[in-house]
C-alpha cells in the first residue's frame, strides 16, 4: 500500500513539472526557501558536529553572484555530498536528485523539499527530458542548481570521475549560465571540498562533456595531493571491500545493483572486465599463456596449473 501511494505521488509530481513547463508558470516557493537556507545550513552544521564529521575546504576559486544562477557541478561519492557542499557554500540552490522513491517520507526527503529539490525518475525517458526542461526553466528564473553529473555514487577503485551525463552541458548552454565545478572526497568522517573557478561552457573546446569531466577530475586530484603517498604493500587487500561496505551502510536504501545500473556507460568505452571476460572460457596452456598476462591476478594461479 505504501509503495502504491509513493508511486502515485511521484506520478503527480511528474505531471506538475510538465504543467509548469507547458504553461510557462513561475516556480513558487523560492523566496521562502532562500530565507530558510541559512537556518538549514546551521541545522546541518549541528548534525555534522554530533556525528563527529569535519569539513576542510581546500580551495574556493568561484565567483558566485547572489542574483545570478549557476550550476554547481559536484563529484558524487556518497550520501553526505549534498550536505557537505551545502554547508561549505552557504549559497542557496535547488538540488537535483533521482531518489524520491527511496527517500519518500524520510527526514532526508523533508529536508530536501524544505531546501528546494528537483526529483527525476531516472528510469523514465520522458521524465528525464521533462526534468531537463524544468531545470532550464529554473535557471532562467534565477534559481541555482546543484547537479551531480555522474548520476550516481562513484565507488570505482581507480577512476577519479565516472563518465558524465550530457544534461548538465545542455542546461548550461540553454540557460546561458556558468558551471561551478566542485570536487568532494571522503575519508571516514573527514570531508574535503575543492571549489573550482566558474566555467563558461561556450569556451570549452572539443567534447564539452569530456572537458568538464577532466576539470572535475583535476579538482579531485588536487585533494588527493594533500595526502601522503602510500605504498601499495601497506594497503590491506580488504581495503576496497571495506570502503564499499562503509558507503553502503551510510544509506542502506542503496545497493550495488542500483549503483551499477545507473552509471553512465559510454558505448565507445569497454571496461577491463569486459575486455578480458574471454579468459574465463579458456583453458590455460603454454600456447595461450600470453593472453592472461594482462591480468596479474591470474599469474601465480596460471603458472601453478601450467607447470603441473
Amino acid at each position: 500500500m505504501k509503495r502504491e501511494r509513493v508511486i502515485k505521488k511521484i506520478e503527480q509530481y511528474k505531471l506538475m513539472k510538465q504543467y509548469l513547463i507547458d504553461n510557462n508558470l513561475e516556480i513558487k516557493g523560492v523566496s521562502i526557501r532562500k530565507k530558510m537556507h541559512p537556518l538549514l545550513c546551521n541545522i546541518l552544521a549541528i548534525k555534522r558536529t554530533l556525528l563527529g564529521q569535519h569539513i576542510t575546504v581546500i580551495n574556493n576559486r568561484a565567483t558566485i553572484s547572489e542574483t545570478e544562477a549557476v550550476i554547481f557541478a559536484v563529484t558524487h561519492i556518497g550520501k553526505y555530498d549534498f550536505e557537505m557542499v551545502m554547508e561549505s557554500l552557504r549559497h542557496f540552490f535547488y538540488a537535483l536528485s533521482g531518489d524520491w522513491e527511496l527517500m519518500y517520507g524520510t527526514i532526508d526527503d523533508y529536508f530536501f523539499r524544505a531546501n528546494g529539490v528537483v526529483y527525476v525518475d531516472t528510469e523514465d525517458k520522458k521524465d528525464r527530458q521533462r526534468t531537463l526542461d524544468f531545470n532550464i526553466k529554473a535557471l532562467k528564473q534565477g534559481i541555482p542548481l546543484l547537479w551531480c553529473p555522474e548520476g550516481i555514487w562513484n565507488l570505482s577503485d581507480h577512476l577519479p570521475m565516472l563518465n558524465l551525463y550530457s544534461g548538465i552541458i545542455k542546461a548550461s548552454l540553454a540557460a546561458n549560465v556558468d558551471i561551478v565545478p566542485i570536487a568532494v572526497d571522503q575519508r571516514n568522517k573527514e570531508f574535503y571540498i575543492n571549489i573550482g573557478s566558474n566555467i563558461d561552457v561556450n569556451s570549452l573546446e572539443g567534447d564539452k562533456q569530456l572537458a568538464l569531466r577532466d576539470i572535475m577530475a583535476s579538482l579531485k586530484w588536487e585533494i588527493w595531493e594533500q595526502f601522503p603517498v602510500e605504498q601499495r604493500i601497506n594497503i590491506s587487500s580488504e581495503y576496497y571491500k571495506m570502503f564499499l561496505k562503509e558507503r553502503i551502510e551510510e544509506w542502506p536504501q542503496f545497493n550495488m545493483d542500483i549503483i551499477n545500473h545507473r552509471e553512465y556507460k559510454d558505448k565507445n568505452i569497454i571496461s577491463s572486465e569486459e575486455a578480458f571476460s574471454f579468459q574465463k572460457k579458456l583453458k590455460p596452456n603454454k600456447n595461450n599463456l600470453f593472453l592472461f598476462m594482462q591480468d596479474k591476478a591470474f599469474d601465480e594461479y596460471l603458472m601453478e596449473r601450467i607447470m603441473k
